[in-house]
C-alpha cells in the first residue's frame, strides 16, 4: 500500500477526517441530536472522500440524507429551507479551514523531514492547529444548535427515536 505523504489541497489528511468525525459527532450530541445522521453522513463522507467524487458528491449525499430525516419527523418547508440555509452557511465557512490544514500538512512534513527537529516550530503549528479545529468546533456546534431551534421540541424527540433507531439496527 502507498501513502500519499501530501494529499492535494482538496483532501483533508486522515488526522483531521479523525478530528471533523469526532467533531461531528460531539457538536450533534452537544445539540441533542438534530441533523446527527447529517453530521455523521458528512463525516463519514469525508472518511469516503475520495471514492464518492469529492466534496460535491459528500454535500449531495448530506443534504439528501438530511431532506430525509427531516420529512420524517414532518419538518414544513419552510423548517427545511431554514435549516439547510443554516448548515449551508456553516459548511462554507470551513472551506478555508480546510485549505488550511493542508497548508499546515506541508508545513508538518517539511518539519519533521528537516535535517534538525525544531520542537518549537513544531509545538507552534499544533497550538495554532487547535486554535483553528476550536473556532471550526465552535462554528460547528453554533450552527447545529442554530437548526435544532428551527425544530419544534415534538420533532426534535421524533428525530431522537429515529437515531436511536437507526443506531439499535446497525
Amino acid at each position: 500500500m502507498t501513502i500519499d505523504p501530501q494529499p492535494s489541497a482538496a483532501q483533508p489528511s486522515r488526522g483531521l477526517r479523525k478530528l471533523m468525525l469526532g467533531l461531528a459527532f460531539a457538536g450533534a450530541f452537544v445539540t441533542g441530536g438534530l441533523v446527527f445522521s447529517g453530521a455523521t453522513l458528512a463525516a463519514e463522507g469525508m472518511a469516503m472522500h475520495e471514492a464518492m467524487g469529492g466534496h460535491g458528491q459528500m454535500h449531495v449525499m448530506m443534504q439528501a440524507h438530511i431532506d430525509k430525516m427531516l420529512t420524517e419527523v414532518a419538518a414544513t418547508p419552510d423548517q427545511k429551507a431554514r435549516i439547510h440555509e443554516i448548515l449551508k452557511g456553516a459548511m462554507g465557512s470551513m472551506g478555508p479551514m480546510h485549505q488550511h490544514m493542508a497548508a499546515i500538512h506541508g508545513d508538518l512534513h517539511r518539519l519533521l523531514t528537516a535535517p534538525t527537529i525544531d520542537r518549537a516550530a513544531l509545538e507552534n503549528l499544533r497550538a495554532g492547529t487547535i486554535a483553528d479545529v476550536d473556532q471550526a468546533s465552535k462554528t460547528l456546534v453554533g450552527a447545529l444548535a442554530d437548526a435544532a431551534e428551527v425544530l419544534t421540541p415534538v420533532q426534535r424527540a421524533k428525530l431522537g427515536t429515529l437515531m436511536a433507531e437507526h443506531h439499535a439496527a446497525k
